[in-house]
């Protein structure tokens, strides 16, 4: 039988350039899992959630990525549906992007999952990032 789980998370954590040109990016963010706002089998008894990224820059502001979000009752693999995008904000510290994920695979609670995770997400001057997911995954 088919299940739908659904999430939306606020992830903070950092960005670090992997080479000097930063065209390569490891992002580290986590999540608080907020009692009652996720399913208790997907938090697992955690208090976080963590999403590690690794985000590949073009010449012309877009990016692909491809990353896992690790809950305490599985975790998720995924990959951008075409190019995300970043760009300017009124603050001229703090870039603003979007980008929308296919679900690839899952392991534990997600074994079999398939769906979309549309990020909405800032990047500061220090390299701090805040992104908001909101998810639809099915399993099973």
């Amino acid at each position: 039988m088919t299940r739908e789980i659904r999430f939306q998370l606020i992830f903070e954590g950092k960005a670090s350039p992997e080479d000097e040109m930063g065209r390569r990016m490891n992002v580290e963010t986590e999540a608080i899992l907020q009692p009652g706002a996720i399913e208790a089998q997907v938090a697992g008894g955690a208090a976080t959630a963590k999403c590690n990224a690794v985000v590949e820059n073009d010449d012309y502001g877009g990016f692909s990525e491809t990353g896992e979000i690790v809950f305490g009752g599985g975790s998720l693999f995924y990959t951008s549906t075409g190019d995300g995008s970043l760009g300017e904000t009124p603050d001229p510290a703090v870039q603003l992007g979007h980008v929308t994920f296919r679900v690839e695979r899952g392991t534990g609670i997600f074994m079999g999952a398939s769906g979309y995770i549309v990020s909405a997400f800032t990047v500061n001057e220090d390299a701090r990032v805040r992104d908001s997911q909101s998810a639809v995954v099915f399993v099973g």
